[in-house]
């Protein structure tokens, strides 16, 4: 399999007070080639190699590389890996963006940035032992070079957007599901994650390792759906999120609920609700943090 892309953007902004886009006008072009190909080395072994080359007008050529093996070790089980590399290419909040709108400026983009870059490593595992059972498992390394920061210009007059921070991530994702009749299933899942971001020597954003660490470190998820009758189901969602560090947000547990009913052809009527256990915070500081309220709703829908 292969192709082409070709993307052209025409961008105008009218600039505030506060924030500018300079230049307002700009017209951009991101082109790209993909090729991917797919190879039996034996009668349980696959491999798939693949490759993208995107051009974009900041950076230039961006060259996306994969390969992964699948193993089908029996016939209800499947081991998998993967390697990738993959990029964020500047946007023009990161190579145009100058505060104040006016000078002086107190920032003024990011002229020389770089594309924020990512190898990922993956390990898999999925597997069915009976036809009510099955469950999956991958474990995933990510090494990040070329975070974007904030540094100061060498005259020390103003700040640009730099690529002065690396991290690492490792984590495990599993989920499984099982049916325990005709009617009844449940799944659960959990996610568990671990971060650790550094700065460059000589780097002048000390703020940005705690500040880009903005996922819990673990997640998880119980769900049941039962089918009361033909014509009527019932599902539950039970989920816990562990606490963010900076700035601080508390780990939170939410029950949704759900209740639908199929009145005939066509027509549903469903009875729902969110975060039963009550409102909770999810993101940013404690100032300005939006809480995600109890909600209660009902709906009808028709479909032709």
């Amino acid at each position: 399999m292969w192709g082409a892309n070709v993307r052209h953007a025409r961008d105008r902004v009218v600039n505030g007070d506060v924030v500018a886009f300079l230049p307002a006008r700009v017209n951009q072009n991101w082109t790209s080639l993909f090729a991917q190909d797919e190879i039996r080395l034996g009668e349980s072994v696959r491999a798939t190699l693949g490759a993208r080359v995107e051009r974009n007008d900041y950076t230039g050529n961006e060259f996306l590389p994969t390969l992964r093996l699948a193993w089908k070790a029996a016939p209800n089980h499947a081991l998998w890996a993967a390697a990738s590399r993959t990029v964020r290419a500047p946007s023009r909040l990161d190579a145009d963006a100058f505060i104040p709108a006016r000078p002086p400026h107190l920032l003024r983009g990011g002229p020389a940035v770089r594309s924020e870059l990512a190898n990922v490593f993956e390990l898999g595992y999925r597997g069915q032992p009976s036809p009510a059972l099955s469950w999956s498992a991958t474990v995933f390394h990510n090494d990040y070079k070329r975070l974007r920061t904030l540094e100061l210009d060498p005259g020390k007059t103003f700040l640009t957007f730099g690529n002065q921070m690396e991290g690492r991530a490792s984590g495990v994702e599993m989920w499984g599901n099982l049916q325990l009749s005709q009617r009844w299933r449940l799944s659960a899942g959990l996610f568990g994650l671990h971060q650790r971001l550094t700065l460059l020597p000589g780097a002048f954003d000390t703020a940005a390792p705690q500040a880009s660490r903005k996922d819990p470190s673990h997640t998880a998820q119980l769900r049941a759906s039962f089918n009361v009758s033909d014509d009527k189901e019932f599902d539950m969602a039970l989920r816990r999120v562990g606490k963010l560090d900076n700035p601080q947000v508390p780990a939170y547990t939410a029950l949704d609920m759900r209740f639908g009913w199929r009145l005939g052809p066509g027509f549903s009527l469903a009875l729902s609700g969110r975060n039963l256990t009550g409102g909770h915070g999810e993101y940013g500081p404690l100032a300005t943090r939006i809480e995600v309220p109890r909600s209660v709703g009902l709906s009808l829908v028709w479909r032709d």
